[in-house]
């Protein structure tokens, strides 16, 4: 499709029968591995919709009261263009996440968040912009955050969301009883990996979908700026949502539903991902 107002009017706009929340998308930056492009953007649709179009019509027909995109000052021009100020009905509001002069890269998901925070006033969805999670996912983020206080996030299984071909970097979901223990950081992933042993491909991972309620914004500005003061002259090092989590459990006890999703995401980490992404948009309800 060739503007906003094309998709709306082929969309139309989607009835709201729940309780409102938020989606906070987290845009701001430039993929290395896709060629510096904004992958939020391509368009994989059947109609060219992008990712994004495609993930803000899911979250709509949940109630969605709101967007806010965190964006830099490069990616914004672009990303305006394509959801503008209203799309489908639900407003929109763009938060700048500026990165320091001495650093190679943003300071982290965390960072991100935080600068949406002045404009979050209800419960909310964060999300990146480059992932379609799937109906079933979404579908039990919405209802647990309407009815529950705590924070709450999917588990995708390791051998759904490894590429087809080549290495990603994957968070493994350690949880007792459906709560969450921790999240680590593995790298280099592979199908491969699968194959030999390494991994049984049923761990549980976390792809960078999480729900909370305003409260949490006061545990994360005191632990970013605890983690500022010990890497203040680190150019690349971040401080990420998954490790905020973890802090949150050791140092409050409090803990995080980790709901397992029969959901396979899609998302777009390099070039030769984007016709899997195209073709099977069917895996996440499209």
């Amino acid at each position: 499709m060739n503007n906003v107002f094309e998709r709306n009017l082929f969309y139309g706009n989607i009835a709201k029968s729940r309780t409102p929340f938020s989606a906070v998308y987290l845009a701001a930056g430039l993929s290395s591995r896709f060629g510096y492009r904004i992958k939020c953007l391509q368009e994989v649709g059947r109609l060219g919709e992008t990712l994004l179009e495609l993930s803000i019509r899911q979250l709509a027909k949940y109630g969605l009261s709101d967007i806010i995109i965190v964006v830099s000052r490069s990616t914004y021009p672009k990303v305006h263009l394509v959801a503008g100020d209203v799309f489908q009905g639900v407003p929109i509001t763009y938060c700048f996440q500026e990165t320091p002069s001495h650093r190679k890269k943003p300071l982290g998901t965390v960072h991100a968040l935080l600068c949406a925070k002045d404009v979050i006033d209800k419960a909310f969805i964060v999300l990146n912009g480059d992932t379609l999670y799937g109906e079933h996912a979404i579908c039990n983020m919405v209802q647990h955050i309407q009815s529950n206080e705590i924070p709450c996030m999917p588990g995708y299984r390791l051998e759904d969301v490894l590429p087809r071909e080549g290495k990603v970097n994957r968070a493994i979901v350690n949880t007792e009883r459906n709560w969450l223990v921790n999240i680590v950081e593995h790298y280099d992933i592979s199908m491969e990996d699968i194959r030999s042993g390494l991994y049984t491909g049923n761990e549980l991972t976390s792809m960078n979908i999480f729900a909370f309620r305003p409260d949490i914004f006061s545990f994360m500005e005191n632990k970013l700026r605890v983690w500022l003061e010990r890497n203040s002259h680190e150019p690349s090092k971040e401080y990420i949502l998954s490790t905020m989590l973890n802090d949150l459990y050791s140092e409050t006890g409090k803990r995080t539903r980790v709901f397992e999703t029969g959901n396979i995401p899609l998302e777009l980490t390099n070039p030769e991902d984007f016709g899997y992404v195209k073709n099977n948009l069917d895996l996440v309800g499209f």
